[in-house]
């Protein structure tokens, strides 16, 4: 893959290229993933501050 590839995949990614409608499932598949490990983030942030005490 080269980096043209790379900077292609980001901008779908992050909305600045519309994505092929083959590509709708993978993008539905990231966003649940990244709001899965944003909450995950949070949850060791409570907790660090928890036990910082």
């Amino acid at each position: 893959m080269q980096n043209h590839d790379l900077k292609k995949l980001r901008d779908k990614l992050n909305g600045s290229i519309p994505h092929d409608e083959d590509e709708m499932e993978l993008q539905e598949q990231w966003n649940q993933m990244h709001a899965e490990l944003e909450a995950l983030k949070a949850e060791d942030e409570r907790n660090y501050v928890e036990c910082r005490g």
